[in-house]
């Protein structure tokens, strides 16, 4: 049979209840001291004021235009999760970083001194810290920015918002520059290479024949005159024919190219809708005075009853 073991505690045992009313003066007077400091450092703290932006990522992002502009009846209007990424990788580029540092003096802003050491790490974990951007449970995008001055504040957010457009359209600018330079040089061989074929269909063909054009080629081609022809050079005409048609044809797919090249290279597009625009906050964010008060209070009074506790332990062992 299992004996049952009685747990006893000692009349000595440390109780956490008896600790607090036997020493409640001294607890309550360190509680009251930690009030005041921690009231007297908080106001010490200079307030920030945060200011946000919310936009959605528009189509352009995600679908590339045809010539005439029109997109895929499946592309999301707003919310599409790959543009939303995207447009979040643009916000991390060193582009919008290095514009709002020259445009802000954020070295001299965020109070870093020109001899630092690191002061470009500095600046880049100030940046980090103040401007946050963020994807949305609607996968929208949110871009928040706090600092000491609240137009400051609401301006760098918008401004962030700005350049996202003028990040995405210099990038496919730059895209639709080489893809048009590479294209044109396509282009202009291409056309020799026609040109060239109708001088030899044009050397070659009989006197009355219809001239040698893609809009007229096929109605030459019934053409009596031209029909002798055929039969008289039937391998190398036949021949020609075809390379011509052929090479007409990719004449035309690289001219379609090269116009939506030239498109890309000069035109500009909106890649997001801004919902809410970043205003001037009237109220500071941080810090939370009530929260540093409450929670260093709390922690000291802690602190307190663990070193009433070890010392009463550390005298009744000693008696």
């Amino acid at each position: 049979m299992k004996s049952t073991e009685t747990i006893h505690f000692k009349p000595d045992s440390f109780d956490i209840i008896n600790l607090v009313i036997k020493h409640w003066k001294p607890l309550l007077i360190t509680s009251f001291a930690a009030v005041i400091i921690s009231s007297v450092i908080s106001l010490t703290i200079t307030p920030l004021f945060r200011s946000e932006v919310v936009l959605y990522p528009t189509t352009n992002v995600v679908e590339s235009q045809t010539l005439f502009g029109i997109q895929a009846k499946t592309t999301a209007l707003f919310g599409d999760e790959t543009a939303t990424e995207k447009v979040l990788q643009i916000l991390r580029s060193d582009k919008i970083r290095d514009c709002l540092v020259n445009k802000y003096d954020l070295i001299k802003h965020y109070g870093i001194g020109q001899d630092k050491k690191y002061k470009y790490t500095l600046l880049n974990a100030r940046m980090n810290k103040y401007i946050i951007s963020r994807k949305t449970q609607y996968n929208s995008i949110a871009i928040s920015v706090l600092d000491s001055d609240p137009v400051i504040a609401s301006t760098m957010a918008n401004d962030i918002a700005w350049q996202i457009d003028s990040v995405f359209n210099q990038i496919v600018k730059d895209g639709g520059r080489k893809s048009f330079t590479a294209i044109n040089n396509s282009y202009k061989d291409q056309l020799k290479r026609v040109r060239s074929l109708e001088d030899s269909l044009r050397i070659i063909s009989p006197k009355g024949s219809a001239s040698v054009y893609p809009g007229n080629l096929k109605a030459g081609l019934t053409n009596s005159s031209w029909s002798i022809a055929a039969s008289q050079y039937s391998l190398e005409y036949l021949r020609l024919i075809n390379m011509f048609e052929s090479e007409n044809e990719n004449l035309s797919e690289i001219r379609n190219r090269l116009t939506e090249a030239k498109m890309l290279a000069e035109q500009d597009l909106p890649y997001t809708y801004i919902i809410n625009t970043a205003k001037a906050s009237e109220k500071k964010a941080l810090p939370k005075r009530s929260l540093i008060v409450f929670a260093s209070t709390l922690s000291t009074l802690l602190l307190m009853v663990f070193i009433l506790g070890l010392s009463d332990s550390v005298v009744k062992d000693g008696k």
